[in-house]
């Protein structure tokens, strides 16, 4: 009877990854869009690596920044390659000059505040660096940071349904598992089944 609660994990996490347990994560990645795509203030691309997927930012406003920085307030757009789409938090991304219409991007917080699918209820903090580049309208980044995902209902309605008769050995449907579960794994250099990947 005392290992009820070890199996019982033990399912949770095979069933569900880590996400069940409101794991927080290393991500990271680049991006890559191309500016002015359906107005002057707007860019459009994609995202690699851990939030891969579509990615637009809307440029809000520019003011001058300190030490001869530009400072621009943008709004995102981000969609993953599963369809989940990322709520970001307006930013301020700074810039300094460093040839004709070419900015180096000094910094760039990026403040996730949920999301739908898999990022409902998540949270997070990215580091943003690159260039952007005016001349050929590009802009070129890289991401990284950590993103806490929240338990959610139906994980958590899953499991319910799932073990409800510890009786019964339960057989799980075919569940993907989560961006945090394989990063974890891959952090920890576990084999990483190609469901998953």
């Amino acid at each position: 009877m005392h290992f009820t609660k070890p199996v019982l994990a033990a399912i949770l996490f095979l069933c569900l990854g880590l996400s069940a347990f409101g794991q927080c994560v290393h991500v990271g990645g680049g991006i890559i869009t191309n500016v002015g795509v359906i107005s002057a203030d707007r860019t459009l691309g994609t995202a690699t690596g851990d939030l891969s997927g579509a990615i637009g930012v809307q440029i809000v406003s520019q003011s001058p920044g300190p030490g001869g920085t530009t400072v621009l307030t943008v709004h995102h757009f981000w969609v993953t390659e599963s369809g989940d789409t990322i709520f970001v938090d307006p930013a301020q991304l700074t810039a300094k000059l460093v040839a004709p219409n070419l900015f180096a991007v000094v910094t760039y917080p990026v403040s996730i505040s949920g999301g739908t699918g898999k990022f409902k209820g998540a949270t997070g903090k990215l580091k943003v660096i690159g260039e952007v580049d005016f001349n050929d309208g590009q802009v070129a980044l890289r991401y990284s940071g950590r993103v806490c995902f929240a338990t959610s209902d139906d994980d958590k309605d899953a499991a319910a349904v799932t073990h409800s008769n510890p009786g019964v050995a339960a057989v799980p449907a075919e569940h993907p598992r989560s961006v945090s579960s394989v990063m974890i794994a891959r952090e920890r250099g576990l084999a990483i089944p190609a469901a998953a990947k």
